[in-house]
C-alpha cells in the first residue's frame, strides 16, 4: 500500500514543483476543484486552516496567474467568491492525471495474481470508506445520530422548565 500511495504523491509533488506554487496555493486549488461554484475566500480559509489574510494574499497570485476566478458576491459586495479559471480546472486535472497513470504504471508492474489479491483486499475497505463519506455528507455520527441527536439528551421537543433541568 505505500508504495502505491508514494507512486500517487511522487506524481503530486512533481505537478507542484512544475507550477512554482506554494502548498496551500494548491491545496487552494484542489479546494476549489471540489467546490459546485464559487466559494466565498473564508469558506476555503477555513478549510485550509488559514486566516482569510493570508488565504485572500494566496488567491492574489492565483488571480494574477489566470488559475482562479474572483468575483464579487452578487448580494453582498463584501464577500469575494473565487472559483477555477479553465487553466485552473486544466492544471488540476492534469495533476489527478499524473497521479493516476503513476498509479496505473505501478500495478501494471505487479503479477495478475497480486493486482488481483490487491483489489480483492482493498474492495471492503472501499466501500467502509464510501460509507463514512457519505455519512460524514448527510451529518450521521457513527452512532447513527444527527450532530442534533448527539447534542441534546432531552427528548425531542423536551423544553427544560426547572433550573436543574437547564445543567443537565
Amino acid at each position: 500500500m505505500g508504495q502505491i500511495h508514494c507512486a500517487g504523491e511522487e506524481a503530486g509533488l512533481e505537478t507542484l514543483i512544475e507550477t512554482d506554487l506554494s502548498f496551500p496555493q494548491f491545496r487552494s486549488l484542489l479546494i476549489l476543484s471540489q467546490e459546485s461554484g464559487p466559494a466565498p475566500i473564508h469558506e476555503v480559509a477555513a478549510k485550509l486552516h488559514l486566516s482569510v489574510a493570508a488565504t485572500g494574499r494566496n488567491l492574489d497570485r492565483l488571480v494574477r496567474e489566470g488559475l482562479v476566478d474572483r468575483q464579487e458576491d452578487e448580494f453582498d459586495r463584501r464577500i469575494k467568491r473565487i472559483s477555477l479559471s479553465a487553466l485552473g480546472r486544466a492544471l488540476i486535472t492534469g495533476f489527478h492525471q499524473q497521479r493516476r497513470s503513476h498509479v496505473l504504471n505501478f500495478l501494471s508492474g505487479l503479477p495478475a495474481a497480486d493486482r488481483q489479491r490487491l483489489f480483492a483486499a482493498l474492495l471492503p475497505i472501499n466501500s467502509r470508506i464510501a460509507v463514512q463519506s457519505v455519512s460524514a455528507n448527510i451529518g450521521v455520527h457513527e452512532s447513527g445520530k444527527t450532530p442534533d441527536q448527539q447534542q441534546s439528551h432531552q427528548p425531542f421537543g423536551h423544553q427544560p422548565t426547572t433550573p436543574q433541568e437547564q445543567h443537565v
